[in-house]
């Protein structure tokens, strides 16, 4: 009966001492384990450090470039501005030493014989030495060109009032949208049955359509390109919209705001 105990004993402890082993060796395994995800672990959290610093000076790159880019963008938009003046300062001194080159040849001066005191002087007469004048006057192919679109202009949108003047309200409009404007460029579009004008940012190559709506009083704004704003133009910029003329100022704002921004 001992005996019996006894092998029992044994064999309980064998197996003890079995299982103890076999757990001091999975313990062994998994501290293993443990050591080399922790290195594995801190081998990634190293790469993520380096990789952000990377980052991080790629976007300063990135940064300065942009930033160089709208520097040239801004220099360009000024010496574009700056030699649009001058053109226009050299087109406006020509306009005014064209009259002196008048060829008066004595058929003009006899053409009206009968003299006319200075303040007998109709707007019918001064009309007609005008005339007379720029018969004679040696002036410009372009300067006829645009003579000419004017005077069709001025023809296209002309209307009477109740009296029988004749006054051309949207050449008034087209002069207020000038006086409004900041850096723009504006061109009266042809062949529309209202009155539209064409207003575009030629350095960064955005520009839109303006047109006149008689019957709301209000002018209507068409995108036609956003150029290079696309990335920080605004929703309602590419979109339809309406607003009053008293919102002219307000609106090109807005727009100026966002070209400087480019």
């Amino acid at each position: 009966m001992e005996r019996k105990f006894y092998d029992k004993y044994t064999a309980l402890k064998k197996r003890k001492l079995l299982d103890e082993g076999l757990e001091r060796k999975r313990e062994a395994e998994l501290k293993e384990l443990y050591d080399a995800l922790k290195d594995w672990v801190c081998g990634l959290e190293k790469d993520k450090e380096e990789l952000s610093e990377k980052l991080a000076n790629k976007e300063d790159e990135l940064e300065k470039a942009r930033q160089d880019f709208l520097e040239d963008i801004r220099a360009r938009d000024i010496e574009i501005l700056r030699l649009k003046k001058l053109l226009d300062e050299k087109t406006e001194k020509n306009n005014c030493t064209a009259p002196r080159s008048v060829d008066q040849t004595p058929g003009v001066i006899q053409e009206n014989p009968t003299p006319v005191s200075p303040k007998r002087k109709t707007p019918q007469s001064n009309s007609t030495k005008r005339v007379q004048l720029n018969e004679h006057t040696v002036i410009p192919h372009s300067c006829l060109e645009d003579e000419s679109q004017e005077l069709e202009f001025s023809r296209r949108y002309a209307c009477t009032t109740g009296n029988g003047t004749n006054e051309c309200p949207s050449a008034h409009m087209f002069h207020l949208l000038l006086q409004s404007l900041v850096r723009m460029k504006i061109t009266v579009e042809d062949g529309t049955e209202r009155f539209s004008v064409l207003v575009s940012h030629e350095a960064s190559g955005y520009s839109f359509t303006l047109t006149w709506l008689d019957e709301s009083g209000e002018w209507l704004y068409e995108l036609s390109s956003l150029g290079t704003l696309g990335r920080i133009a605004c929703n309602w910029m590419k979109q339809d919209i309406r607003f009053s003329m008293n919102m002219c100022s307000k609106f090109f704002e807005r727009i100026s705001n966002v070209i400087c921004k480019g």
